[in-house]
């Protein structure tokens, strides 16, 4: 049983990466050619016997290069249990200090509804949720309005680790990045991650992602690649 959810979870992870190199086999090898970035985030979450949970995450973006920015981001939320689903919102601030381009104030209130299907073998994890972006530069505070759609698709395998109360996790997910309103590029994610749970209420986790900025089969979209280490926290009340 283990064994095929291993092999089961490995496939998925292998066809997320398969598709990648199909979409932009140009640069897949070539490593000049992408943007290399260094996430780092916080995340507490605050649960309710009721299943309501408070939660969040703080942390720091950076592109490696001479050029780069640096983005940081503090975002809380809400969600709940809707009979199968979870629906919720929040609230996220991302300023962005960019020598080039000019430091940007960004406010993105967040609406989501999120879906396990099929939750057997090798569950799906469906997340869908709608931004509205309020973007200020500060050279002038002109605002800049833009709302979008995105649809995160993640599988995931888990596994008891030697210490009590305590796991392992292997992740993959693929995300897509759809603009209704205004102008913004559109984004494409693919991943793979591990987690390690030390005890029941902290975990950490490492992600490796490759992202596509614009239409990956158009003539000249940009593609990223980012590292991104997560530290979750998690109280009961």
């Amino acid at each position: 049983m283990i064994a095929r959810r291993v092999r089961s979870t490995a496939f998925g992870v292998f066809a997320i990466v398969t598709c990648v190199v199909a979409a932009r086999p140009d640069v897949a090898f070539a490593q000049d050619a992408i943007r290399k970035q260094i996430w780092l985030d916080y995340n507490p979450r605050i649960i309710w016997p009721s299943g309501f949970e408070a939660y969040g995450d703080i942390g720091v973006r950076t592109e490696l290069s001479s050029t780069g920015w640096t983005r940081f981001v503090v975002r809380p939320g809400v969600r709940g249990p809707v009979g199968r689903f979870r629906l919720g919102g929040g609230l996220g601030t991302f300023y962005t200090a960019d020598d080039v381009v000019g430091n940007q104030l960004e406010l993105r209130p967040f609406q989501g509804i999120n879906w396990t299907w099929p939750n057997k073998r090798v569950p799906l994890d469906h997340y869908v949720r709608l931004e509205e972006r309020f973007e200020f530069p500060t050279v002038d505070w002109e605002l800049d309005f833009s709302v979008r759609a995105r649809y995160r698709l993640q599988t995931e395998f888990r596994w008891s680790a030697l210490q009590s109360g305590a796991h392992w996790r292997l992740v993959g997910h693929a995300e897509g990045f759809l603009t209704f309103f205004g102008e913004a590029d559109e984004k494409f994610r693919f991943g793979v991650g591990v987690e390690r749970a030390f005890v029941s209420n902290a975990r950490v986790r490492l992600d490796l992602t490759w992202q596509i900025v614009g239409a990956p089969f158009s003539g000249a979209p940009t593609d990223e690649f980012y590292i991104r280490l997560r530290l979750y926290q998690r109280w009961a009340r």
